[in-house]
């Protein structure tokens, strides 16, 4: 059973689109358009030499403000539409999207979690400090040795919290009670609800159950025709009244 879904902030997703389309429209404007960027110099409306030397240097920036811009926006948008969890909390453990786009995520069960606690690390380029989700693994065996948007510390694993959806603070309290939960009541856990049988099924059913119904005979006619018929009595029948027979005396 869920128990909390934590997903990227929408507007932070936007934010990194338009950054991306931003980065395009620049591209084109360096490489062709040459609406707010120098266009190559140029005499009697002749490129130059040193025209030409600008221009292959516009086409590399171009080039490479398309790129990135294009996996900018690329990453927004499959992210906004899809809208796939980066960490989801469940009854059993916890399911984990720390490996690479497109694999499947990873699920910790709470029997192999020690802890689970938030920090702020500080950003190496000097900005905002980030948060961080900390989580003490018995075993990483089986986890990915270089989790993206997460480091290893030992067995501890850290998890960039910068920009989802659920504050951070929250994420841990939810974390804290099911891991608790679990431990205290290890078999409390619902088992998972099978799906309901197809229409086909449910009509083979009903057909065999109606063929049983007619092959079975009835019990109070089976016992009635195996009952013995009554054998005749010598006694006479009170009920009848016996016929007199008139003697004479000779």
């Amino acid at each position: 059973m869920t128990l909390l879904r934590i997903d990227r902030s929408p507007v932070r997703l936007f934010l990194i689109g338009l950054v991306g389309l931003l980065l395009m429209l620049g591209a084109v404007d360096i490489m062709w358009g040459h609406w707010l960027s120098t266009p190559p110099d140029t005499y009697n409306d002749e490129i130059t030499s040193k025209g030409r030397n600008q221009r292959r240097a516009d086409y590399a920036w171009g080039a490479f403000l398309i790129a990135g811009g294009g996996g900018l926006f690329g990453y927004a948008v499959t992210s906004l539409i899809r809208r796939s969890p980066v960490l989801v909390l469940r009854e059993d453990g916890m399911v984990l999207t720390v490996g690479p786009p497109g694999e499947e995520p990873e699920f910790l069960p709470w029997s192999a979690i020690e802890a689970v606690s938030s920090a702020a690390v500080a950003d190496p380029d000097g900005g905002y400090d980030r948060d961080v989700l900390v989580i003490d693994v018995r075993d990483p065996a089986g986890l990915p040795a270089e989790p993206w948007g997460a480091m290893w510390e030992g067995n501890r694993l850290v998890v960039d919290a910068d920009g989802w959806e659920t504050p951070i603070g929250e994420v841990v309290i939810h974390a804290e009670i099911a891991m608790e939960h679990a431990h205290n009541f290890p078999n409390s856990a619902e088992p998972a609800l099978k799906p309901p049988p197809p229409p086909a099924a449910l009509e083979a059913s009903a057909l065999e159950v109606a063929a049983t119904e007619e092959t079975t005979p009835d019990p109070v006619e089976v016992a009635t025709a195996t009952a013995e018929p009554d054998e005749p009595s010598d006694s006479p029948d009170p009920s009848v009244e016996p016929d007199l027979e008139e003697t004479s005396d000779d």
